[in-house]
């Protein structure tokens, strides 16, 4: 029976190859790969507020003191009542621990919120920084995000297409060959990563500038926008 079985899906996978030869016999595949750069418009603030105590309700009283002042800065900052917002709140029992890992006493309790920001003019990128960190102790970090990106993004794509079909007409017409028909096209998934900060400090790695173009010591430099698309051609 397992033979039967093991007969049936070679047959099927022949079956499966013969016909995907018979629908492209030959072909060539490519990647086409466009950069754009998105000038940054936008601040996106993260700030976290923990605070800890053995009375629980007098952990989550401070925490909710510091979460007010923070939310506070909107009108100092000139920010719309959509660009700051409250985020998820986090309560648990932390307990010491012997050598072995083991649970021996409760310590405390731990209240952790967290508040996002919207700024809208990176040229107060110190500013803001300096005053989220003298309103209350807090944990900040940022990200950087630009209003242009995802029309930037759209026009590389069809870069990217348009790189990948002059590649292969090279390729083919350099073997005397001619390109034919379409017969696949796919982006990749798109993969980032997003930097670490610590408490009460923000960074980003920015190009080098000069005096004249930021002020401050924020240089928000660029987004790159990368976008590589797979192309799949019939040679005729």
């Amino acid at each position: 029976m397992a033979r039967l079985l093991l007969f049936g899906w070679l047959l099927a996978v022949t079956a499966a190859s013969a016909e995907e030869n018979k629908l492209s016999p030959r072909h060539v595949a490519v990647t086409g790969t466009s950069l754009a750069r998105a000038q940054p418009d936008t601040v996106v603030w993260q700030i976290s507020i923990r605070r800890t105590n053995r009375d629980l309700a007098t952990a989550q009283a401070e925490c909710d003191e510091s979460v007010k002042k923070v939310l506070a800065l909107r009108t100092e900052l000139k920010l719309k009542p959509e660009e700051a917002q409250t985020g998820y709140l986090s309560i648990q029992k932390i307990f010491d621990r012997d050598r072995a890992g083991n649970v021996t006493s409760f310590r405390h309790f731990e209240v952790v919120r967290a508040v996002t920001l919207r700024q809208r003019d990176t040229s107060r990128f110190d500013e803001v920084l300096a005053r989220l960190v003298a309103a209350a102790e807090v944990e900040v970090s940022y990200q950087l995000e630009s209003s242009e990106y995802h029309a930037l993004r759209a026009k590389t794509r069809l870069e990217a297409v348009k790189v990948a079909r002059e590649k292969a007409i090279a390729m083919t017409e350099l073997l005397g060959a001619k390109l034919g028909r379409v017969l696949r096209i796919a982006e990749p998934q798109e993969s980032w990563s997003s930097p670490s900060f610590a408490s009460n400090t923000a960074f980003v790695s920015p190009r080098q500038a000069e005096p004249d173009d930021a002020p401050g010591t924020f240089a928000p430099g660029s987004i790159e926008i990368r976008v590589s698309v797979e192309v799949m051609f019939e040679i005729e």
